[in-house]
């Protein structure tokens, strides 16, 4: 018996395929992502293609062409690259000359406001245009502020209201101490503020915008310098699709409009520019 194990062959495993990545060309799934999202990455291809390649390979797909399969197949897929590419840093209280116009305007006016934070991140921004109302006496019960960003990672951790000090940098400790409620090393914003702010996961150029209803102040700050020329314009207009009326305020980042759209009048107040809808 142990003379014929010992004669026996070993059968060999069968030889495994080697693997060859191909990451040389990235246009077809920029081009997709574009299609999707109206995000182009013209300005910085190179890194972009850099996080694509890596994207790719920690999720197990060798080229982009088989990444590409995924994203038309796989709602998840896309989401995650959405998520993945569009991690904006931001902090409380950056660039404040929009916001403050907007809490002295709004805080004057008896009706309250509606206001339209896209895209809002993780929060920071329509957390502090919610306390600079508060700051300026606003009439809180009349506000109401809604977020909206395509990166649901984002979304969540506006929700959950938790901030490292460095996001805080920027306020007074009497501001921290007024607003948020230490929880070890981080800060969590108080619900007196939190829930004048509601978080939804959507696209700018979703159908599902419309049911956000209309407001009396819209911002879009740092969104539209991601897109080319005709979906800067497609997205203005989807903006003024939700504009109360010729009264509405619109506030866009320094470098997201180099041109006043057709759409829109360019006003300057005390050298704050804000633009309202062209009749």
């Amino acid at each position: 018996m142990l003379k014929w194990f010992r004669t026996q062959k070993t059968k060999s495993e069968p030889p495994v395929a080697e693997v060859i990545e191909d990451f040389s060309n990235p246009d077809e799934v920029f081009s997709y992502f574009t299609a999707k999202t109206g995000i182009t990455f013209e300005q910085k291809k190179s890194i972009t293609a850099t996080k694509l390649a890596h994207f790719a390979r920690d999720r197990g797909y060798a080229s982009y062409a088989s990444l590409l399969n995924a994203l038309r197949r796989e709602e998840p897929v896309m989401e995650a690259l959405v998520n993945f590419l569009t991690v904006n840093e931001t902090y409380f209280f950056r660039e404040m000359a929009q916001i403050e116009y907007i809490a002295r305007h709004a805080a004057s006016s008896r009706f309250g406001a509606r206001i339209l934070c896209a895209p809002g991140s993780t929060g920071e921004e329509p957390y502090t245009i919610a306390i600079a109302l508060s700051e300026a006496g606003a009439d809180m019960s009349r506000i109401e502020i809604v977020s909206i960003d395509i990166n649901t990672e984002a979304i969540e951790r506006a929700r959950s209201g938790l901030y490292s000090k460095r996001s805080l940098h920027r306020l007074s400790d009497t501001l921290i101490d007024r607003y948020f409620d230490p929880e070890g090393e981080k800060y969590r914003i108080r619900d007196s503020i939190r829930s004048h702010v509601r978080f939804e996961a959507m696209n700018v150029f979703d159908p599902q915008m419309k049911r956000l209803g209309t407001f009396d102040y819209l911002l879009s700050r740092n969104m539209l310098i991601y897109f080319d020329p005709p979906t800067v314009h497609a997205a203005i207009r989807a903006l003024c699709a939700l504009a109360k009326g010729p009264k509405s305020l619109f506030f866009f980042g320094h470098a997201d409009i180099h041109a006043t759209p057709n759409e829109l009048n360019e006003h300057y107040t005390d050298g704050v520019k804000y633009y309202t809808v062209r009749s």
